[in-house]
């Protein structure tokens, strides 16, 4: 299958809600319904990335876990996450003594490297679980989203029951497993009439649970409720898989125009922003506590430093392929 450019696009306009995210309050957020679209944005992105695992792996014609597993093949993979945040979380470490903020390996180990800080640990850890699940797609793709569905909300009963301390859930794989599951079965399902109505019951049923327990904090034991992520939780990522369809149907039904070329490039270059916006707002942390009014600054530092990275770490790349070539 051909690679859909809308699927850009979608991410262009993720990135962009990270940072509407950490601009703004949780008040603010949920008086223009931000948990509806702009706090999907973690999940979209997990979404994303099990369908594009799976679209790539399905491209190169790869199955057995033989050679979903070779070591050049995930350390590739690795390098993609590894090289922009290990740069990021240098610098912060050479600056943090100007600025007063704590910075050293084990900072960095607990996914506290700034806003999102969690997200590079979740990225390594799909690099080695989701074969295993595109491995267990392909033998029947409706049994692993149940089983990833189940092992997932499990995971939230346990860890809300035992007091799993939240530095460590955060950094866990399994508390978007389900996300993930959805993107890779979504590959396979995204003609399927009858799949496709599952999704849409799915999504609808998020609603009015997301409404309850965003607006009238309504609570289940279940361990997001006490955290950051509140509602991301297997009973809503349906939801936001629900959005990524639509994206891609209607989407490229829009005029195509410059609006739609630069949110493509920022999803190409969405990682590289993520990460520039992680160093930013812990930066900016020293000295402001979210000036509301400073979001069109956020936006456009993070934007065009982001940017910058993404070619810094592209120009570097070229020059270490050619001198591997040349010797």
């Amino acid at each position: 299958m051909k690679y859909n450019r809308t699927i850009d696009i979608i991410k262009g306009l993720a990135i962009l809600f990270v940072i509407v995210i950490h601009s703004f309050t949780n008040k603010t957020l949920l008086s223009f319904g931000g948990p509806f679209y702009i706090q999907q944005a973690v999940p979209l992105f997990l979404i994303i990335t099990g369908y594009n695992h799976t679209m790539s792996y399905e491209r190169k014609g790869i199955e057995s876990l033989a050679v979903l597993y070779q070591p050049n093949l995930l350390f590739k993979k690795l390098k993609r996450i590894l090289l922009p945040a290990l740069v990021a979380y240098l610098f912060q470490i050479i600056i943090a003594p100007f600025i007063g903020r704590e910075a050293n390996v084990f900072f960095y180990l607990f996914g506290r490297g700034g806003y999102g800080g969690f997200f590079v640990s979740i990225m390594i850890q799909i690099v080695f679980f989701l074969p295993f699940l595109f491995y267990l797609a392909k033998k029947n793709h409706h049994l692993m989203l149940v089983l990833s569905f189940t092992f997932n909300l499990i995971f939230e009963f346990a860890s809300d029951t035992f007091g799993l301390p939240s530095f460590i859930y955060r950094l866990l794989f399994f508390r978007y497993l389900f996300a993930i599951s959805l993107g890779i079965w979504y590959y396979f399902v995204q003609k399927d009439k009858k799949s496709l109505q599952l999704i849409t019951v799915g999504a609808l049923l998020s609603i009015p649970y997301l409404v309850l327990v965003h607006y009238f904090n309504y609570e289940v034991p279940l361990f997001s409720f006490n955290t950051a992520w509140k509602g991301q939780d297997p009973l809503t990522f349906f939801y936001p898989l629900l959005l990524f369809h639509l994206g891609l149907i209607y989407l490229p039904k829009i005029k195509w125009n410059m609006l739609y070329e630069g949110l493509a490039q920022l999803g190409k270059k969405s990682y590289h922003i993520f990460i520039v916006q992680m160093v930013y707002f812990w930066i900016s942390a020293s000295f402001i506590d979210k000036h509301e009014e400073l979001f069109l600054v956020n936006l456009v530092v993070c934007i065009i430093i982001g940017i910058g990275y993404y070619h810094l770490e592209d120009i570097y790349l070229k020059y270490r392929s050619k001198k591997t070539l040349s010797r």
